[in-house]
């Protein structure tokens, strides 16, 4: 289960607890058990809503201290000849993963 599932699931089963229903709750976190069709659609519903686009990534609204590291270039003059897109690859590669 990747971190976007888990992220789902916790979403779905809060919202199932706040309305009193502590079973589905529990039955959406255990990946292993039998979901009903309408907690399969909408488990389905909140990930497309949770995954980026193709092509997309998420990153952090402020860049962090590994992701400026990484795009900085050492011993180099930001200059004409300065790889934009180069420190950005690495800055995203710097990127934390998604809680």
């Amino acid at each position: 289960m990747d971190a976007i599932e888990k992220r789902a699931r916790e979403l779905l089963a809060t919202a199932y607890e706040a309305d009193g229903m502590g079973g589905r709750a529990v039955v959406i976190r255990n990946p292993n058990q039998y979901m009903e069709k309408p907690d399969r659609r909408a488990l389905g519903c909140i990930i497309a809503a949770l995954t980026p686009p193709e092509g997309y990534v998420l990153v952090p609204v402020e860049p962090t201290e590994d992701m400026l590291q990484a795009g900085y270039p050492r011993n180099e003059r930001i200059d004409d000849t300065f790889d934009r897109l180069g420190a950005w690859a690495d800055m995203l590669a710097a990127r934390p993963e998604v809680p």
